[in-house]
């Protein structure tokens, strides 16, 4: 918990930081201060805005997905992959040399499955950076313009705002996860159950649509988490925090 707590305090912009310790301690020194609206730092606007744009978002990139799985499907049949992957992994299987062999199913990886994975991690870029968009240009910019200026009320934006460094960094970690194979460092995790696979099976139609399965599944929950968490955040950030009652749900 307390390592947590540090990695959490690492990423934290210092400056807004700052900002936030010098709210903290007016408040601290000023308890009578306490605005006289119920709700503080609320915006029923921004919480509107959260609730319907990231799951209109996730509604659009799942369709989206089922679009990608459509278009690689009908790709690796037109391009006959299946017969690519056979056809190279009968002479792989054959090499003796473990380095010759990895370096052989490596080459074969990158010409099939590796095209896949590349644009599937566009699509998870892609709704990274919309959602980003939603959230830095109309949500925040709305909460905030209906913050009074106490620093009663600029108590959450200035923590929403410190802590946006770490959200990024959280989500490049994600995102970054499971694209390990995109990398140039050798032997990598794909590249190594690429080979297993070839080597156990004869069946390429198995393998590649073990990948499709996977991929799929993976930025399918990648999107759909991704687009939660921002509608969760803004829904009980844009509720402000409560003078006696507060009556906006959390989403």
């Amino acid at each position: 918990m307390i390592k947590d707590y540090a990695e959490l305090a690492r990423g934290m912009d210092p400056a807004l930081v700052i900002v936030l310790s010098e709210h903290l301690g007016w408040v601290a020194e000023h308890p009578e201060g306490l605005p006289h609206s119920e709700n503080i730092s609320q915006s029923h606007t921004a919480w509107l805005i959260a609730c319907e744009g990231f799951a209109e978002i996730e509604q659009k990139f799942e369709e989206r997905l089922y679009e990608w799985h459509a278009k690689w499907k009908q790709r690796f049949e037109i391009e006959g992959s299946s017969k690519l992957v056979a056809a190279g992994a009968q002479p792989i299987k054959k090499i003796k040399n473990a380095k010759e062999r990895e370096r052989r199913a490596k080459d074969l990886y990158l010409s099939t499955v590796h095209l896949m994975v590349g644009d599937a991690q566009n699509h998870v870029v892609s709704i990274n950076s919309r959602a980003e968009y939603l959230q830095k240009d109309t949500i925040r910019k709305t909460w905030h313009k209906n913050c009074p200026g106490d620093s009663y009320s600029k108590i959450l934006p200035s923590l929403e705002s410190s802590l946006a460094n770490y959200e990024n960094s959280f989500f490049e970690n994600i995102r970054s996860s499971f694209f390990e194979d995109q990398k140039d460092s050798t032997p990598s995790i794909a590249r190594q159950e690429f080979l297993a696979a070839i080597m156990e099976t004869e069946n390429c139609n198995l393998i590649l649509n073990f990948y499709f399965s996977k991929i799929f599944r993976h930025v399918s929950k990648i999107s759909s988490n991704l687009c939660k968490f921002y509608s969760k955040k803004w829904a009980l950030y844009a509720r402000g925090f409560r003078s006696r009652q507060n009556l906006l749900p959390l989403g």
